[in-house]
């Protein structure tokens, strides 16, 4: 009990992290362009949730549908990246709004992916 408390105190601390550097990338520079990634962050997840959650529990060969939805959250987590990445090349974005928002990018996946590892218990009341 007090490991996931701990962890879950740790996961908020790390997520307003990478909040803080989304906004600050974004009115510092006085420019709400890049704020268009947390469409990114709330998308990347659900592939995963899904799959987990619908999944087969055989252990025979691999999961079909795990390995798509996995595929699915790296492409939306690299467009996030990329779509920073294409905004700092047609200079629509500052140099250092780049830097802080690759940083927010970096902190805010890395949190989700801590959750998903903290977190991996199979749920008790499934179907």
């Amino acid at each position: 009990m007090r490991s996931s408390i701990s962890g879950i105190i740790g996961l908020s601390f790390a997520f307003s992290i990478g909040v803080l550097l989304l906004s600050l990338g974004c009115a510092l520079y006085h420019n709400w362009w890049p704020a268009f990634v947390v469409i990114f962050y709330v998308l990347a997840p659900i592939p995963y949730s899904l799959a987990r959650r619908y999944s087969e529990t055989s252990y025979s060969g691999a999961n079909c549908g795990l390995e798509v939805a996995l595929f699915l959250t790296s492409v939306l987590v690299i467009s996030a990246y990329g779509l920073v990445l294409v905004l700092a090349h047609h200079q629509t974005i500052a140099k250092g709004a780049l830097w802080l928002l690759l940083g927010a990018d970096t902190v805010i996946f890395s949190t989700i992916l801590a959750y998903f590892i903290l977190f991996n218990e199979e749920d008790e009341f499934t179907f």
